[in-house]
């Protein structure tokens, strides 16, 4: 007997953005086990290019969810300050991305130990999202359709499509 297929839910379009965003979080824990065979000057282009993408494809993903998403998943739970702990986590990703922009790369242990907990903490952050938030959102779908407007005005990826 085949497994059932699962049908697909309201919050579809956010969990393929993830899926998407999750090919890239890849990357850095690449990065951190070839980080040791690489030159001084191609250490300083993977760590330039990792914070890159923090700062210009995730920070601004996660700004539109503190905004749009975790608000209304406050509102649902009749507690607006709900979703802390996930803009804790936003935080948390900001602050090691700093810190990784700011270290010798000569100091590869380090380097490793920052990219392996940026990696850490954004594939945690992913999924208690879609374990524990999305599931909520999914239960309410005119609350969903909401967050999917929303998010598309603000050129949040595949809201919304």
């Amino acid at each position: 007997m085949s497994p059932k297929p699962t049908e697909p839910t309201t919050t579809e379009p956010l969990r393929t953005e993830h899926r998407e965003l999750m090919v890239l979080v890849e990357q850095i824990r690449a990065a951190a086990r070839e980080l040791p065979d690489l030159s001084p000057p191609e250490r300083d282009v993977l760590v330039g290019r990792i914070t890159t993408f923090i700062e210009d494809t995730l920070a601004p993903h996660a700004r539109s969810e503190e905004e749009v998403l975790y608000r209304v998943i406050g509102d649902i739970l009749g507690q607006p300050r709900a979703t802390e702990p996930m803009i804790h986590d936003h935080q948390l990703i900001r602050e090691t991305a700093h810190l990784l922009a700011h270290t010798d790369t000569n100091d590869v242990r380090i380097t490793q130990e920052l990219m392996y907990r940026l990696y850490g903490l954004i594939v945690a952050h992913f999924r208690k999202e879609e374990d524990l938030y999305l599931p909520i959102l999914d239960a309410h779908p005119d609350r969903a359709a909401e967050v999917l407007g929303e998010l598309h005005v603000r050129g949040h990826a595949h809201a919304g499509s």
